[in-house]
């Protein structure tokens, strides 16, 4: 063999031992952060997280935003989780605005208690006006992200399973707004993820595509426990659980109005 052969031979095996195992990319390092929150392990999330969003990853961002805001045991939560969904939302992240806009609400109730004043200890017209707004915007951020508080027990309730296909949400999500408004109380909607915790990968359902789909509203199912109990064995899965009566599995998001129409009427 020609001596420059060996030397290129050399060099491209030197190449490939220096290089070594390529590491996880960050997306991967995002989805660790996010299992790490979902467990409870917020430190550890911390520390996986913040330097992604320090490079920039409006997902990274908006997770942190989260963490902080499920995080009273530290005095500045709430302008910490702020701060990130700032951030998140000035890139363009449409989840992190909605987010942003609860936190900012929770923010300027906490610094802007009416203090007594000249010679009454009496709210003044405006801040009962101030105060009313507030409640409105947090009752519509509230119902966004956690579904709303429901003052009576719903004669129905839509169950919605997904594990990695978010984009699959959107159509129940606009078929809860047509529910909600044809039957107001009488029917609740609830959103899960099944986490299988050996193989999830959180990547395929938490992305910037699915920054309108109230993804902070949806409850971790861990290893399909919930589901497990209507006998799903694929998703997305539909299920109505009346107040009375037997679960039932639907075909899928239209058939939602139909279902309710025969329970409710």
């Amino acid at each position: 063999m020609r001596p420059y052969l060996w030397l290129l031979f050399a060099s491209l095996i030197s190449t490939h031992v220096l290089a070594g195992p390529v590491g996880p990319n960050a997306d991967q390092r995002v989805g660790e952060g996010l299992m790490a929150a979902l467990k409870g392990e917020k430190q550890k999330a911390w520390d996986i997280l913040f330097p992604e969003a320090k490079a920039g990853n409006i997902i990274a961002m908006f997770h942190l935003g989260n963490l902080m805001l499920r995080s009273p045991e530290y005095p500045d939560n709430l302008p910490r989780a702020e701060k990130f969904f700032k951030a998140a939302a000035d890139r363009g992240h449409k989840g992190s605005a909605a987010m942003l806009a609860q936190v900012e609400g929770m923010l300027a109730r906490q610094n802007g208690t009416p203090t007594i004043a000249g010679t009454s200890g009496l709210p003044m017209p405006k801040d009962i006006a101030a105060a009313k707004q507030a409640q409105a915007r947090m009752q519509a951020q509230v119902g966004r992200f956690v579904g709303e508080q429901e003052s009576v027990a719903p004669t129905a309730t839509i169950k919605m399973f997904i594990a990695d296909n978010a984009s699959s949400a959107g159509d129940l999500v606009e078929i809860a707004k047509d529910a909600k408004a044809r039957f107001g109380q009488q029917v609740a909607f609830e959103y899960y993820v099944l986490i299988d915790q050996a193989n999830w990968d959180p990547r395929r359902v938490f992305t910037p595509a699915s920054g309108s789909v109230p993804l902070t509203g949806f409850r971790p199912d861990m290893n399909g426990v919930e589901a497990s109990k209507y006998g799903i064995r694929s998703t997305p899965a539909i299920v109505m659980v009346p107040q009375k009566g037997r679960a039932k599995i639907l075909s899928g998001a239209q058939s939602v109005i139909t279902e309710l129409s025969a329970v409710l009427r």
